[in-house]
Parts: C-alpha cells; sequence; structure tokens
C-alpha cells in the first residue's frame, strides 16, 4: 500500500516537472482527470458562482426531461451534477456526474429533432405525432388540453410507460421512433 502511495507522488513529481518544461498543463490535467477535461472542452472554463451558458443550456433540458438540476442559473452545483448523474444512469451512460461528449449528445439529440425548442416542448409536433400513431389530441394547436393529456397517457399506456400525461425523456424518447428525419 506505501508503495503505491510513493509511486503515486513520484509520478505527480514527474508530471507536475513534465507540464513545467511543456509551458502547459493541459495534457497533465487531460491525463489525471479525463472526464473533468471532456467537461472543460465541452463547457469552458467554469468559474464558481459565475453563470456559465452551456450549463445554463445543459440545466435547462434536463429541467424540461423531467430532472431536478435546481434553478436554471448557468453555475454548475451539486443539484446540477445530481441530476447528470439521474439523466446518464436512465440513458445507459456511464454516472460520471460530467457533462461529457457522450451526455451533451443524449441530451440535445431531441432537440435536434424538434422535438424541444428553446421555449420549451413543441407541443404541435407531439400532437401531430400523436394524430399519426392514432392518438387523437384534438387539433395540432400547440396547447395541452385536456384531450392532448389524454392522448399522451393513453400513448404511454401503449408504450409501458407510466401513464401520467407528462411528457419527460422517456415519453419524448418513445415520440421520436415516430419522427421522419429527413437530410
Amino acid at each position: 500500500m506505501r508503495s503505491k502511495v510513493v509511486i503515486r507522488v513520484y509520478l505527480l513529481i514527474f508530471l507536475g516537472l513534465f507540464c513545467l518544461l511543456l509551458g502547459g498543463c493541459d495534457a497533465v490535467y487531460r491525463f489525471l482527470d479525463e472526464e473533468g477535461a471532456e467537461e472543460k472542452e465541452l463547457i469552458g472554463e467554469v468559474t464558481p458562482f459565475e453563470k456559465n451558458p452551456t450549463v445554463e443550456e445543459i440545466q435547462r433540458l434536463l429541467k424540461i426531461y423531467g430532472y431536478s438540476p435546481g434553478s436554471v442559473d448557468g453555475v454548475l452545483g451539486l443539484r446540477t451534477r445530481e441530476a447528470i448523474e439521474e439523466f446518464q444512469k436512465d440513458n445507459g451512460l456511464e454516472p460520471t456526474r460530467f457533462a461529457d461528449e457522450e451526455t451533451w449528445t443524449a441530451l440535445v439529440r431531441l432537440k435536434t429533432l424538434g422535438l424541444v425548442t428553446d421555449d420549451g416542448l413543441n407541443i404541435v409536433l407531439i400532437q401531430q405525432i400523436l394524430i399519426e400513431t392514432g392518438f387523437n389530441p384534438g387539433k395540432a394547436d400547440g396547447k395541452m388540453g385536456a384531450k392532448t393529456v389524454e392522448a399522451i397517457k393513453a400513448f404511454q399506456k401503449k408504450h409501458q410507460l407510466k401513464p401520467d400525461g407528462k411528457i419527460g425523456y422517456r415519453t419524448l424518447n418513445a415520440l421520436s421512433q415516430y419522427l421522419v428525419v429527413t437530410s
């Protein structure tokens, strides 16, 4: 056990000297903390208590998907880390609590498909999918009326989801399977 500690100390000293010789520590940082380095590349420098627009987007998407990242304030705090971890677990990703490239891709996928907009859920598109799949939400007017909620519950029940009428990540994911993506 003691020899492992000594080896780590020597390794850190060597890496520190290597860092000084090369004039930068990014390579050493990437080696020591791969997830943290990948997150830094994705969202930039995170300064405590300072707003970061990418963190704010992550928080906004997590909230839309039904997770609890806390306030959408652009600050990467404990609740945001916990929400990232929960999202990662639910999506078969390694639960690192870091916003890595794989997590970011999963977060923005539904936005890329048009189911999520800058303002939230694209209710018109959701209603159109419900109509196309044989569920009757009424007119595709972008409003979450009683008929739309009932159509969502029926859709959820058919797809073995909790039939609560709420449109979270799993429901959006199931709806996305009916989108025809054209290039």
